[in-house]
């Protein structure tokens, strides 16, 4: 080489290093797992974090704070040497070396998807369609989490809430979001069929896209009622939602950040409120939160515009008997012998009875219902509304004040499963006991990037996302 060559490019590179000395990059979190999921990503990406540090701190984690919140039905054997085997490679896959937790209604080759029953005994032959996308993406199955039995169910008895051990998680994919809120993982999935992405995101403090009807594939996941049926991701915040749901829409490029791309602004949003009649059931301290959403969006540029929708109970109405119906079906071939607990038992013997022409009957209020809402969502862009009417429950609970728990809880979450149609799930508050309040942001078929941009652009100002229960 020579001498005058390099002395000319010298300074050019000496300056360059001098610059990236010198540039601001915000100090990393004191342990691993503490990342969120773009974080950990981007911090993996970046060199500053290798996969075995960041699946080492995670089972440590795990180990830690299991004993006290049971979010685990297993824990992956293999998620270690996966984790050394990607380490010192150059990251070319957006999750290279992320562990992520999987609802134990979906199928991980080798592993038993028990669906929270004894019924189910076989390891699956393969993984679930979204499995293997979070495997292409890099990502490492870290364990399977609990759920309520067949997921149908808005509790997850097994697990508990790292906020209050002695609160419930909701469900059903109660076991995904205790997991997230004790800082287990960075990342998890969960099924939707009447709220089971929302609510326990909503009770255990954690954010979840429940994604338009359709758009993420199902195969190798338990089915519950086809009408409704999701799988989603639950995360700690929107952004890391949004990433995940890229990796599981096969959207994902190399890099977290390109991945994610920019977020559209709120300038200009118009957020729909509903009015007082649909609002009634919720709790003060659920709609005061839901108010102070509104509020912030309103500072950032949105506009709020009141709205009317179709009544609550005409949507419990048209989900009962289309899940009543579709769930028997899904499970008619294992009732003999009453393997399922006694309320899971009545309700899919009873679903065998619903009479096909009140089915055919749901399906066109439906069809009405999707069109009315429609309507609704071609005068603003998104609708706010609470995601629990009550923002905390007893764990083992399993009514309230005489009521059964699925008709409590899912009032809110119901439109968007009913319709088919998006939601973003995210914290919004906190009650007096320090307990988290959840609200969510439903829009138009595939405007989930918009959902998460605008719960993102909420949680840049708000600090509700950053509260971590103090295990």
């Amino acid at each position: 080489m020579s001498h005058s060559r390099l002395e000319w490019a010298q300074p050019f590179v000496t300056a360059a290093v001098d610059a990236v000395r010198a540039a601001d990059v915000p100090a990393d979190a004191v342990e691993p797992w503490q990342l969120g999921l773009v974080a950990a990503a981007c911090a993996i990406h970046d060199g500053a974090l290798t996969p075995l540090e960041l699946v080492e701190s995670c089972l440590a984690r795990i180990a830690d704070t299991e004993p006290a919140v049971h979010a685990f039905v297993s824990v992956a054997e293999d998620a270690r040497a996966k984790a050394a085997a990607l380490t010192g490679r150059r990251p070319e896959t957006v999750l290279h070396g992320v562990p992520v937790a999987v609802k134990d209604l979906i199928d991980v080759a080798g592993t038993v998807t028990a669906a929270g029953t004894t019924v189910f005994t076989e390891p699956a032959a393969e993984d679930a369609t979204v499995v293997t996308r979070i495997g292409a993406a890099g990502g490492i199955v870290i364990g399977k989490t609990h759920t309520h039995e067949i997921a149908y169910g808005v509790s997850t008895p097994q697990s508990r809430n790292p906020w209050d051990t002695s609160k419930m998680t909701s469900g059903s994919s109660g076991g995904s979001a205790a997991a997230l809120a004790a800082g287990q993982v960075p990342a998890a999935l969960g099924t939707d069929t009447g709220g089971s992405l929302r609510l326990p995101s909503a009770f255990c403090g954690t954010t979840a896209i429940k994604p338009t009807h359709g758009l993420l594939p199902v195969a190798g996941i338990r089915p519950l009622a086809w009408s409704h049926d999701v799988v989603g991701p639950m995360t700690r915040d929107a952004r890391d939602a949004l990433l995940l749901l890229r990796v599981l829409s096969g959207q994902a490029v190399g890099d977290p950040l390109v991945t994610v791309g920019r977020l559209p602004s709120v300038a200009g949003l118009r957020v729909g409120i509903p009015d007082d009649a649909f609002l009634a059931g919720a709790r003060p301290e659920v709609l005061a939160a839901m108010d102070a959403v509104a509020d912030v969006l309103a500072d950032l540029g949105a506009t709020t515009v009141p709205v009317t929708l179709p009544s609550l109970a005409v949507f419990g109405a048209v989900s009962s008997v289309l899940v009543f119906r579709e769930a028997a079906e899904s499970y008619r071939e294992h009732l003999a012998g009453e393997p399922f607990s006694h309320g899971i038992q009545a309700f899919l013997e009873a679903g065998q009875h619903a009479p096909a022409e009140d089915y055919v009957m749901a399906r066109r209020v439906r069809r009405r219902l999707i069109e009315q809402v429609t309507g609704v969502l071609a005068t603003v862009d998104v609708l706010l509304m609470p995601t629990s009417p009550v923002p905390d429950l007893p764990h083992g609970a399993e009514s309230v004040d005489g009521v059964p728990l699925i008709p409590v809880l899912t009032p809110f979450t119901l439109p968007a499963s009913v319709t088919g149609l998006p939601a973003v799930a995210f914290p919004a508050g906190a009650t007096d006991a320090g307990m988290p309040i959840g609200v969510q942001l439903m829009g138009p078929a595939h405007s989930e990037t918009l959902l998460a941009a605008t719960a993102h652009a909420y949680q840049q100002a708000t600090p509700w996302h950053l509260r971590r229960p103090p295990l």
